[in-house]
């Protein structure tokens, strides 16, 4: 709490306190207002002390003096003397006269009070100088204004001038009449400061697709003389990263802070791709399965789904599609890519799919069908021995021609004698009108000489065994193919379809011929149409070469007891025989022929006799061409 002055109640701030004008202020109405006294004081006694005598000198002028009479000198002087030490002599003068000198005195003392204190007034500094503003980094040279500072009170030192941001002293010294309000004269420190400048944090500027590449962004708001990059600046996948800038000494970001700040950038995704190595599959008995290769950019994860699951279904493993038969029709696969890490999603792919499975009914299914089934060896699986189908024989054979002739083949056996004549085969022969058995025959038919049609040889002979007849190799056609057929063959009165499926097949036979049991005349033909051996037949060897059986297995067909009689095609109640391709092995003009109750017999070669031809599905793998067949000596 501040202390007052004795006489007149001034107030006198503390040396820790602030000057403050209202103390001041009313210090100075408290002097205004005694000095007023004193004047008025001073004036009274003045006032009276009028029409008294003035003291010259502490004497009273002559002119004021009273006239009287007066004695000679010295005897007034002594009455004066007389009178002024008598103490009740004036009481009012010497009354007035000392209140008058204490009057004066006191004014004299508060006039040198309030001067005293007017003095320390104008001469203490109250108030210690402040930044005035703010001052904001601009790469110049800056000095600050200041709060309360008199040049002709103190003296400014110190840091005065600063460039960077940050904080500066300055001081402050009172001059040489002056002095703090807490009565101190010594130089005081202040601070003032240069504040950073403020800057927007940088974005990324423009986008990044996914290349492959490590890829770095560009930066809108980034300037390097003002902050500084770091985190993750340079990616390769797609996706988001974190940089990071921090401002520098003389920078501040916008919100006032100035630690790192983490700015996302990205690449993103590239465009995804597929494609497919097939748009169409078909799936048979053979191959009920097959794959499609999905080919994507990225590791999006592959799907696909089918349109008719119930025809053909799929699975997924890895980039690779399955694609497995279930019923015969058609179906569509939709292959899908997932986006991935580095690529979005591709448009969806498809592949068409048929599917041709095979029916239990042999004469439903296509030839091609069948050979499908024959070459994956699943024939049996759906069909059995002695199931038909109906073809159509259309065209001239040798000197009869055939007007769109109805007739079955019917399956001899699944795989017939597979280690010599080849594995997954469906042996198959012509031969039933119905449920008849039947034999191709000629007007001709049990006539011999040149007009017998369908003969084993133009003239009497078994040379050259079965290799060498006519029966082979012009009448069945077997110098031809199925797919470019001689002439007025059987071979090219055959359907089409069917022809587009034969192949050759392997069968053992004397090529010789000539009426010798040599077991060397054996060797193997390649054949697209073919007759049956004595042993195929009968299972027994009769007349044929001993060593035709060494080579050869009996037809399931005939195995299971079915009969060997066989009906004109053109006459089904009229019993004919059929000729086989087995030569008489004590003979030369003679080749075996199943007589017409089904027994074993043999005729001579220039007769015309029924025919019951055999023919085979293959798989591609078990193709030999005719020049093939010409090369060895086979054909």
């Amino acid at each position: 709490m501040p202390n007052q002055t004795t006489n007149y109640g001034l107030t006198k701030p503390l040396a820790s306190e602030f000057y403050d004008v209202e103390v001041q202020n009313g210090n100075m109405d408290k002097i205004d207002a005694q000095m007023k006294t004193n004047a008025d004081g001073i004036k009274n006694l003045q006032d009276g002390q009028k029409n008294k005598a003035d003291l010259v000198e502490g004497k009273v002028p002559a002119e004021q003096l009273p006239a009287m009479d007066y004695e000679k000198k010295g005897t007034a002087e002594q009455v004066v003397k007389t009178h002024d030490g008598n103490e009740k002599a004036h009481p009012y003068l010497l009354g007035q006269i000392e209140t008058c000198v204490t009057a004066a005195k006191n004014a004299q003392d508060a006039a040198d009070a309030a001067l005293e204190a007017v003095s320390k007034i104008a001469f203490t500094i109250n108030a210690v100088p402040t930044q005035n503003g703010v001052l904001t980094y601009n790469g110049q040279a800056q000095s600050p204004s200041w709060n309360s500072y008199d040049p002709n009170a103190m003296t400014l030192g110190g840091v005065t001038t600063g460039t960077d941001a940050g904080t500066y002293t300055a001081t402050f010294t009172p001059k040489e009449k002056y002095q703090w309000s807490d009565g101190t004269k010594t130089a005081k420190q202040v601070t003032w400061k240069i504040d950073r400048a403020s800057v927007a944090a940088p974005t990324q500027s423009g986008s990044l697709t996914f290349n492959g590449s490590p890829q770095s962004p560009s930066w809108s708001g980034y300037d390097t003389g003002k902050m500084t990059l770091g985190g993750t600046t340079t990616g390769t996948n797609a996706g988001s990263y974190n940089a990071t800038f921090t401002p520098g000494a003389n920078y501040k970001w916008s919100d006032g802070s100035t630690g790192a700040k983490t700015v996302v950038w990205r690449i993103g995704k590239a465009a995804g791709s597929l494609s497919l190595n097939k748009t169409s599959v078909k799936l048979t008995a053979a191959k009920k399965t097959d794959t499609i290769t999905v080919t994507r950019a990225g590791d999006g994860v592959i799907t696909a789904t089918s349109n008719a699951s119930g025809v053909a279904s799929v699975s997924v493993s890895g980039n690779t599609v399955t694609v497995t038969a279930k019923a015969k029709g058609k179906a569509t696969i939709t292959v899908s890519v997932a986006a991935g890490t580095n690529h979005n999603a591709p448009a969806n792919k498809t592949c068409s799919v048929e599917v041709t499975l095979p029916t239990k009914n042999l004469s439903e299914n296509s030839w091609a069908t069948i050979r499908e089934v024959s070459s994956a060896g699943l024939g049996a699986n759906y069909w059995a021995v002695g199931d038909m189908k109906e073809i159509t024989i259309n065209g001239t054979v040798g000197n009869h021609t055939f007007s769109n002739l109805k007739i079955n083949a019917f399956i001899l056996g699944f795989n017939h004698n597979a280690s010599k004549e080849g594995n997954n085969l469906i042996h198959f022969q012509i031969g039933k009108m119905g449920t008849t058995a039947v034999a191709l025959c000629d007007s001709q038919y049990n006539n011999s000489g040149s007009s017998a049609g369908f003969r084993m040889n133009t003239s009497n002979t078994n040379s050259g065994g079965w290799n060498g007849s006519y029966m082979r190799k012009t009448l069945l056609g077997n110098t031809g193919t199925p797919t470019s057929p001689i002439s007025n063959s059987m071979m090219a009165a055959l359907p089409s379809d069917l022809r587009a499926v034969m192949q050759s097949v392997t069968k053992y036979t004397d090529n010789t011929g000539g009426g010798s049991d040599n077991a060397s005349y054996v060797t193997a033909t390649k054949d697209y149409l073919f007759l049956l051996a004595e042993f195929e037949v009968f299972g027994t060897r009769y007349g044929a070469n001993s060593a035709e059986q060494n080579y050869q297995l009996q037809y399931d067909y005939y195995k299971a007891g079915n009969s060997r009689v066989a009906y004109n095609h053109s006459a089904v109640s009229t019993a004919v025989w059929w000729w086989l391709r087995s030569p008489n092995y004590n003979n030369n003009n003679n080749f075996r022929n199943v007589n017409t109750d089904g027994s074993n017999n043999n005729n001579n070669a220039y007769y015309s006799a029924g025919v019951r031809p055999g023919f085979c599905k293959y798989t591609r793998s078990n193709v030999v061409t005719e020049a093939q067949l010409l090369v060895s000596g086979e054909g």
